[in-house]
């Protein structure tokens, strides 16, 4: 069941993680639509494309802000610089994110995941708090990207996987506390999508990588995204079948263990550090 939808004709929207995948497909849907962009992410040359491309196609260019999430404060800033360049929010994306192929007997927390915890559960909280006045005064929304593997839980993606459920039980609080404030919450929860850095190219498998079902394209999501923000919906899955797992979390499992019995994972005996 769907709230108040939003209309993004006019509508500023800050953007995170749009220079490539499917944040990058998603700048250019939402201009499509005629709504006026404040677009971030580490890779100025990249943000600096679509801005050029947005504006030739005879939409507002969008506002290009670089930052790195990965860097505590760093939402906080930006959430400042969008609110200077867009003058307020009205739909907040958190797309930002980091992924991490790596087995915790080895990684533990190391810097490379805490890192990954602060682009992809940190920071999207961090600009919600900031950015919440101006989305209330809007009547907003606030879309948060998970991912179907918060429930597959797939040896050497757990960084990632966790990451991803925390922030999909935070949007779903998020929802329930904001109830009555005029301001949406949306999950959109990606399958399979045929992005730079595919999570099934990440793995170490043993004899080339499990068949999978086709992705689908960054295109393809950004729409579906799209119009789920503009119906006022709590939840987007695309494709739909990866709502498979989400609504059957057992077989969520039993993919997971399918996989582990392909992957070439270490053996923690050989990777525990010795104690001194």
């Amino acid at each position: 069941m769907g709230r108040r939808g939003v209309a993004l004709r006019e509508t500023p929207v800050l953007v995170t993680g749009a220079s490539s995948g499917i944040g990058r497909a998603l700048a250019l849907e939402l201009a499509g639509r005629g709504a006026r962009l404040a677009i971030a992410a580490r890779r100025a040359a990249n943000l600096e494309e679509i801005a050029d491309r947005i504006a030739a196609a005879g939409g507002p260019r969008p506002h290009v802000l670089e930052t790195d999430l990965s860097r505590p404060g760093a939402a906080a800033d930006l959430a400042d610089r969008a609110l200077a360049a867009l003058g307020t929010v009205g739909v907040l994306v958190n797309n930002a994110g980091r992924g991490l192929a790596a087995a915790q007997c080895v990684t533990g927390d190391d810097l490379a995941a805490r890192e990954l915890f602060e682009v992809n559960f940190w920071s999207p909280i961090a600009l919600t708090r900031a950015l919440l006045p101006a989305l209330t005064g809007q009547s907003g929304t606030v879309v948060n990207v998970t991912s179907t593997l918060q429930a597959v839980p797939i040896p050497t993606l757990g960084y990632y996987g966790a990451g991803k459920a925390a922030l999909g039980h935070m949007t779903r609080t998020l929802r329930n506390e904001l109830a009555g404030t005029g301001v949406s919450v949306l999950e959109v929860v990606p399958g399979g999508t045929d992005t730079a850095a595919r999570d099934v190219d990440l793995l170490p498998w043993r004899n080339g990588p499990m068949r999978t079902p086709p992705p689908v394209t960054p295109g393809s999501s950004a729409r579906a995204i799209a119009t789920a923000i503009e119906k006022g919906k709590r939840r987007r899955v695309h494709p739909r079948s990866s709502l498979v797992p989400l609504e059957a979390p057992t077989l969520g499992r039993l993919i997971a263990a399918t996989v582990a019995r392909r992957l070439a994972t270490p053996d923690p005996r050989d990777t525990t550090p010795e104690r001194t």
